[in-house]
């Protein structure tokens, strides 16, 4: 029980050094966006669009709405991270299986879920925020949904799927604890 402690604790900062670099990582993201991919942090939402001809030289306010558009999975991220840090701080308490615990694994697979599902939306607004400065015929609607996509889905489903099996063993723990 000690080693589960331990580790919870570490994984319990590593996700609250997460929580606090994904909104600063976006923001600096769109603020240095150039199209030639020379700066090493990738704007949320973009995908391989972030190094596209077509926003070279993208102005100011394009990078703002592009970091205002790619707020729901910004948002989605850091809502994880925290169901995260809140499942950890529980695993370093020597809480495992409570109804607290499986909630957060229940709200951290319906957050992926929808991070996935809102993701094409997110690809819309901020391609079109990254080129609509752009002359007629170089502005540019982007959504892209691949295996990554369906891959995320089928493990948001098997998180939800744990959460649920461990709801059941936590009520059969309850059960065989109140027999005499």
């Amino acid at each position: 029980m000690e080693k589960i402690k331990r580790m919870s604790l570490f994984l319990k900062y590593v996700f609250w050094l997460i929580l606090i670099l994904i909104p600063i990582t976006d923001f600096f993201g769109w603020m240095y966006l150039n199209g030639v991919g020379d700066f090493f942090i990738r704007p949320e939402g973009l995908g391989s669009f972030y190094m596209a001809p077509e926003i070279v030289g993208i102005q100011l306010s394009g990078k703002m709405l592009g970091f205002a558009a790619s707020l729901p999975l910004v948002l989605l991220e850091i809502f994880s991270m925290w169901q995260m840090i809140k499942l950890f701080t529980l695993y370093s308490e020597g809480k495992i299986f409570t109804v607290d615990n499986i909630n957060c694994f229940s709200r951290a697979a319906w957050a992926f879920l929808l991070s996935e599902l809102v993701s094409p939306i997110v690809q819309i607004g901020t391609t079109y925020a990254a080129t609509m400065h752009n002359i007629i015929g170089h502005r540019v609607i982007s959504v892209s949904i691949d295996d990554t996509n369906l891959g995320g889905i089928l493990l948001a489903g098997v998180v939800l799927a744990i959460s649920w099996v461990m709801d059941e063993g936590r009520k059969l723990n309850e059960d065989a604890e109140l027999t005499v």
